[in-house]
């Protein structure tokens, strides 16, 4: 067994999942740890840095413990991790504050005065994304502006898979064209930063750092990462990437006008593009790719397995397969019952992080299982919203899905009648998705693969679901839908008025 094995560190939304990763894309090894959210107020979710790291060296260990020959090859490493952060660390790479993750919506006021002083349009049109309180922008500036003493002593704005290079490395400067271009940094067509932005908006530019494709190799293990891991020092270490860039690419989406659904916590559609697309109803977004030459298009929402697991918790059941046949024991439709997944406001196609979410049409008749079918059908409907923008630039017939909820047999069936089209799995492109995607980008980086599509092209399909019996009320339901939040829009606002005034 040669040098021909990757080290995949994924930081998700609660645990570091670590792989290893031979040529043919077949995770040899891996192994898991869970860290906590802090969310101490309504629209605030943080992480402590250095728990992503003690995570990665606990999970590295663990694995070693299952093959302790693995160590000896292996022949890169690459970070993929939760995008539009902001971790602002010291010139030693110490963390100054805990991260504000994607879901943190804090920075509303700041927001609101980059659209005022940039315009909103002119930020979409020079980073392919759009304005929001959770963008690494918005972030930015709410640190300067609450957190000065912190700004002060930052010596970088890391994203979470930059922090763990950083640890890999020893070097702080360095990010990747797919984070800073979601969060809004950097000019997608230029691939730099707009220092007119940050002037205008009074921050430090020399605060971001050094843009890479995610393929570049930026460093090599330092010692004290080669002892945290348990790795002999000098093993190469890529850029790595946004776990958006990085599922996209693991989910096999290397072909222009493919459209591929990511179903974890959050959950977007991605269509590879040759060029930025800028929506005019501002819909959809653009993620620079790993390669650092093409870019995706990108509509993301922000609750789909994070609002089923938080419906699971609120009705008390603990087995998902229990909260599948629950759902599968009732109708299409659920009787009525309309859930609208805005839990922590709402990113595709309405860009509203003061939205929230709304069971409509409740009455007795109602049981567990409408609300555990309701959810299923809620997040699909949500995700069809988005779909709709896509089908105006093209034909969509086939849908390839990754992430965790591509598991569940009901839930693919019920995208597929809500969204009428077919629904393909791909072998591997479950929730490992991530970690084949940085693996891929590692392998090209240091000439394992000479290109994307090579490193990838192993995986087959799995299974194929298409629409079936007659949907009628899903597309019914639909309607009633996308009319709850335009008419609900006003007085989610007031309550959230009402809320952080109490608070």
């Amino acid at each position: 067994m040669g040098k021909e094995h990757i080290l995949a560190f994924d930081i998700g939304t609660s645990s570091v999942k670590t792989s290893v990763i031979d040529r043919t894309g077949k995770t040899v090894a891996s192994a898991s740890k869970d860290y906590a959210t802090s969310h101490p107020k309504a629209g605030i979710a943080e992480q402590n840095p250095e728990d992503w790291w003690k995570c990665a060296c606990a999970t590295a260990k663990d694995i070693w413990e299952q093959d302790k020959n693995l160590a000896n090859h292996i022949a890169a490493i690459g970070v993929c991790g939760h995008m539009l952060g902001c971790v602002p660390v010291d010139a030693e790479g110490k963390p100054l504050a805990n991260a504000m993750i994607h879901s943190d919506s804090r920075a509303y006021k700041q927001s609101e005065k980059i659209s005022r002083l940039i315009g909103k349009q002119k930020l979409y049109e020079m980073s392919g994304n759009i304005l929001d309180a959770r963008s690494t922008l918005s972030k930015f500036l709410w640190l300067k502006e609450e957190l000065p003493e912190v700004y002060g002593k930052t010596a970088k704005i890391l994203q979470s898979k930059d922090y763990l290079t950083a640890c890999l490395t020893g070097n702080i400067d360095t990010t990747d064209y797919s984070d800073a271009s979601h969060g809004e940094l950097m000019n997608i067509r230029t691939k730099d930063y707009e220092k007119t932005v940050y002037e205008e908006l009074g921050l430090d530019v020399s605060k971001l750092p050094t843009l890479y494709a995610g393929k570049d190799v930026v460093g090599k293990l330092c010692q004290t990462g080669a002892e945290g891991l348990g790795l002999p020092s000098g093993i190469p270490v890529i850029a790595g990437g946004g776990d958006g860039a990085c599922s996209d690419l693991g989910g096999g989406n290397v072909e222009v006008g493919n459209i591929c659904c990511s179903l974890g916590t959050t959950a977007y559609f991605s269509s590879l593009m040759k060029e930025p697309y800028i929506d005019p109803q501002g819909r959809v977004f653009n993620i620079m790719g790993l390669d650092g030459t093409n870019c995706s298009l990108f509509g993301t929402i922000q609750s789909a397995c994070g609002a089923l697991n938080w419906v699971m918790d609120i009705l008390g059941e603990t087995d998902i397969q229990v909260f599948n046949t629950l759902a599968a024991s009732v109708g299409k439709g659920s009787n009525g019952l309309i859930f609208v997944p805005y839990l922590d406001g709402e990113r595709a196609p309405i860009f509203d992080a003061k939205a929230r979410g709304v069971f409509f049409g409740l009455s007795q008749s109602h049981t567990r299982a409408h609300f555990a079918r309701a959810t299923f059908e809620g997040v699909a409907f949500a995700l069809n919203s988005v779909l709709e923008a896509y089908r105006e630039m093209m034909k969509v017939s086939s849908i390839h899905m990754i992430g965790g909820g591509a598991k569940s047999d009901l839930w693919r069936q019920i995208m597929a009648d809500i969204w009428d089209a077919e629904v393909v799995v791909r072998k591997g492109a479950g929730s490992e998705s991530n970690g084949l995607g940085i693996a891929a980008a590692a392998g090209v980086g240091i000439g394992l693969f000479e290109s994307m599509e090579e490193a990838i092209g192993q995986m087959q399909v799995e299974s194929s679901v298409l629409p079936q019996g007659d949907n009628q009320v899903y597309r019914e339901e639909f309607a009633v839908y996308q009319s709850i939040y335009v008419n609900l829009k006003e007085q989610m606002h007031r309550l959230d008025e009402i809320r952080f005034a109490r608070e």
